[in-house]
């Protein structure tokens, strides 16, 4: 089938030229086209086609980053409509299923009923997130994921995947993260095990933009449409929208300060500007862009006093809960005739035409956006006036050293407003045709380099339990969230509080610190996950289980989930989140069955160091000898799916026959059978699954898989030749991995362990018994060496384990050394989710005996 017989099934249009070419002649690394052509239907269709025809040269994951909230849930909303008309036509071969589409926002991207996007690597997938959460993610930093997650995600993006950057004039720090990230997976020491491409997209795109340290050369294939499309370029479609008429006027509105008297003055006059440019429309929208959600709000509040009606009025910007935003967006589409009160989160990828534009100073890329989103598709002629646009001057001529010049250009710098101001009062027609020049992108404040990466493999907290701090490469300083949630905590419970997607609102960090000092002074705690948090402990009075009253000096992270009684108020439906300006209680989300953040216990959710949910609150036990096998199955399965190499395949199913050897500690297995209904059931039997979910083991942060690579390595008499085994084993939780140290709160051993080498709950001396593995893998038992452990080399274990994971990053790389890591980890999640379902009527307990 041809791609434009595939498109026309998917959109029920004709393609442009160009749209066929991505697809029929190949992607190229950066993608320049006008607004309103299609863009996202371009590159997401092209993929589509691609893995239809060709599936073993096209990635099976497309990654679509996008910079801001509003605009994942519109390409997510497009992506879907087109997969099921796909199907309905039968052309859903290779293609990803309706389960396989995932959004990546807020920190919630699973739900009960539907696959978690990092568990099926053999999948077609199409992940669709903002610059937040995946760039975090391809970091091995994933905001608002658990630690333990951390290094799957991280092999599943950097593998086997083809990223689309697209609007990148919004996306700061990140842009150069980006291509970063490019440089590291095509230089030779640092290549993924799966071929990953990256596509950079936008209307307003400099190719020296994607230029960096690793990068220096840039994209090598640039697409200009329609510059290189001859065929589009002569297509009277695209003419009216290239030479669609928008008069550019300077309003005569602008603030004269930032005090507080000064910007009420300026808001209320911008409210008259808007009525009068919104009555010289006839029938249009009048689209109104401000550069903060703070002054958007007051000017709706404005607006609404000065006489028009709620009906009339539609607020957009990225500070609402999911279920208001969309009802906002929902009556922008309706609507035709009202008045658009937005931010930037209108300014890309909304599929918008307005009669007229009344906007703020930006810079100059941004106000190219905001341009497409009047007389999008030339339906309003030169002869009837076009799509008037207004624009207010902030800075007018103070310095860039002035304070209010710098406090109104916010959140942008004064001098690319002041760069923007002065092309604006040359141009007198902002249609598409003469916007050739995208103007100039601020320098990131810090670029990524390959140690910084090298050193981010390493999941473990430093000494004092903080993170390396990735924000600077993820997006500009001042412009990055937390999301925050309101519950009744009037009444404390024993459950652990988890949030759905619902309730989440994304606070930037700035209004969030504020707001959260405000809180304090009322005596409102905001509260954070508690990493220490173990299952059992009893909630405290004044924070539910798995949760902290954040420490007065603490400040909020990005990526950060707070969670507040909804007395602290802050929340308001039809305004979004105003902080201390309302005190009013917030009516709280009811989270449903569906909307909980995850389906099964899971201790990488709760980010314990401790915690074996994967072992507890099974319908049945399952014994050591059946998970085993279980897992060796799963991996088998995995690496013929994925066409694994022999080695690598090798090495994968060794690992998965000693990975959970160490649950035969006496410790593990202890607790195993105090979550046994029937105690006598399995007397002699080794268990890896019990029936109990509230269980913790006796001696606290006892990590069972620190012990399995123990006595691997012990096997294979300490071999530096077995290491990539051995670290298998020790990571497929994802908690024991380059380091190998006691955690801050782990207490010595005593009594007559008293002095002993201790990390992880495991005593240097410790034994294990005699396990038959299977598949000729057989541990003869004895006892476990921790000198590992220490710098240096020791006369039995030979080097460290620091030298030997070291040794591995640098022979294997990140990628395909996260990559291998992957394959085990997941296959151990399908065995455990497989042992999970109930098989039927329970059998007699008197059946399982034997195991």
């Amino acid at each position: 089938m041809r791609f434009t017989e595939f498109f026309e099934h998917a959109t029920g249009k004709k393609p442009y030229a160009y749209q066929r070419l991505l697809a029929e002649g190949g992607a190229p690394d950066a993608l320049i086209a006008p607004t309103g052509l299609g863009k996202t239907a371009a590159v997401i269709l092209a993929w589509l086609w691609r893995r239809r025809a060709d599936p073993d040269t096209t990635p099976r994951r497309l990654v679509y980053c996008l910079p801001m909230r509003t605009l994942v849930e519109q390409t997510a909303d497009n992506a879907r409509e087109w997969l099921g008309r796909l199907a309905q036509a039968g052309l859903a071969e290779n293609l990803p299923a309706p389960g396989d589409l995932h959004l990546l926002m807020g920190g919630v991207e699973s739900r009960p009923h539907q696959p978690r996007w990092s568990e099926f690597p053999e999948r077609s997938a199409i992940l669709i997130g903002t610059q937040d959460m995946l760039i975090s993610r391809a970091l091995m930093r994933g905001y608002a994921a658990g630690r333990a997650r951390w290094p799957a995600e991280f092999a599943l993006l950097h593998n086997d995947a083809f990223w689309v950057f697209d609007e990148v004039q919004l996306m700061g720090a990140g842009l150069a993260t980006s291509t970063q990230l490019q440089a590291f997976r095509e230089a030779p020491r640092l290549g993924p095990a799966r071929r990953t491409c990256s596509l950079w997209v936008s209307a307003t795109l400099d190719p020296a933009w994607l230029r960096s340290v690793d990068y220096p050369d840039g994209p090598r294939t640039i697409r200009r449409v329609p510059d290189d499309v001859p065929e589009d370029a002569a297509a009277p479609a695209v003419r009216r929208r290239l030479e669609a008429y928008k008069p550019v006027t300077r309003a005569a509105v602008a603030p004269a300060g930032t005090k507080k008297p000064e910007i009420d003055a300026y808001v209320r006059a911008l409210a008259e500007l808007v009525r009068d440019v919104h009555g010289g429309v006839s029938g249009g929208r009048t689209l109104v862009i401000v550069n903060t959600v703070e002054r958007a709000q007051k000017l709706h509040a404005a607006l609404l006093k000065a006489g028009a009606s709620e009906s009339d009025l539609v607020l957009v910007h990225s500070r609402f809960r999911p279920a208001d935003r969309r009802r906002q967006m929902q009556r922008l589409q309706a609507a035709k005739s009202r008045i658009v009160v937005a931010t930037q989160a209108i300014e890309a990828g909304v599929d918008l035409s307005s009669a007229a534009l009344v906007t703020e100073l930006a810079p100059w890329s941004s106000l190219v956006q905001r341009f497409g989103r009047v007389n999008r598709r030339g339906e309003r002629p030169k002869d009837e006036g076009g799509a008037p646009v207004h624009w207010i001057d902030l800075v007018g001529d103070r310095g860039d050293d002035d304070k209010d010049a710098r406090l109104l250009a916010q959140p942008y710098p004064p001098a690319e407003l002041r760069a923007a101001r002065d092309r604006l009062l040359t141009l007198a027609d902002a249609a598409p045709v003469h916007l050739r020049d995208p103007g100039d992108l601020a320098p990131p404040r810090r670029v990524i380099r390959r140690k910084d990466l090298i050193d981010l493999f390493d999941t473990d907290p430093d000494l004092t339990g903080f993170d390396v701090d990735i924000s600077p490469y993820v997006r500009d300083a001042d412009d990055t969230d937390v999301h925050v949630f309101w519950r009744d905590l009037s009444t404390p419970g024993d459950e652990t509080v988890r949030p759905s997607r619902e309730e989440l609102c994304a606070v930037s960090i700035g209004k969030a610190r504020d707001w959260i000092a405000s809180l304090r002074r009322r005596q409102l705690p905001a509260r954070a996950p508690d990493p220490q948090w173990r299952e059992g402990d009893r909630p405290g009075a004044a924070a539910p289980p798995g949760w902290r009253i954040l420490g007065g000096d603490e400040p909020p992270w990005p990526g950060m989930t707070l969670l507040v009684d909804v007395s602290a108020g802050g929340y308001e439906p039809a305004r979004g989140f105003v902080g201390e300006a309302s005190s009013v209680p917030v009516e709280p989300i009811r989270p449903t069955a569906d909307e909980t953040v995850t389906a099964e216990p899971d201790e990488s959710d709760a980010d314990q160091q401790d915690g074996d949910a994967r072992s507890a609150d099974f319908p049945r036990a399952v014994t050591l000898v059946d998970h085993t096998a279980h897992v060796v199955q799963a991996a088998v399965e995995l690496c013929d799916a994925l066409d694994v190499e022999a080695a690598d395949r090798d090495a994968i199913l060794r690992a998965a026959r000693w990975h959970d050897l160490g649950k035969a500690h006496d410790v593990f297995q202890s607790t195993m059978r105090r979550g046994l209904r029937d105690k006598a059931s399995h007397d002699g039997v080794l268990l890896a699954k019990t029936e109990d979910r509230h269980l913790r083991h006796a001696r606290p942060y006892f990590r069972h898989e620190l012990a399995s690579a123990l006595a691997f390595l012990s096997h294979v008499n300490w071999s530096c030749d077995a290491d990539l085994v051995a670290y298998l084993v020790a990571a497929h939780h994802g908690k024991v991995r380059m380091s190998l140290r006691a955690l801050p709160a782990e207490r010595a051993p005593d009594g007559e362990k008293a002095g002993a080498r201790f990390a992880r709950g495991v005593w240097d001396g410790d034994t294990l018994p005699a396990v038959d593995l299977g598949g000729g893998e057989i541990f003869a038992g004895g006892p476990l060496t921790l000198s590992v452990m220490e710098l240096g080399e020791d006369e039995i274990t030979g080097a460290s384990w620091t030298e030997r994971t070291r040794a591995l990053l640098d022979r294997h790389g990140p990628f395909r050394l996260a990559w291998l890591e992957a394959l085990l980890t997941i296959a151990d999640w399908r065995a455990s989710a497989g042992e999970r379902r109930p098989a039927g009527p329970r059998p007699d307990r008197g059946a399982e005996t034997n195991g």
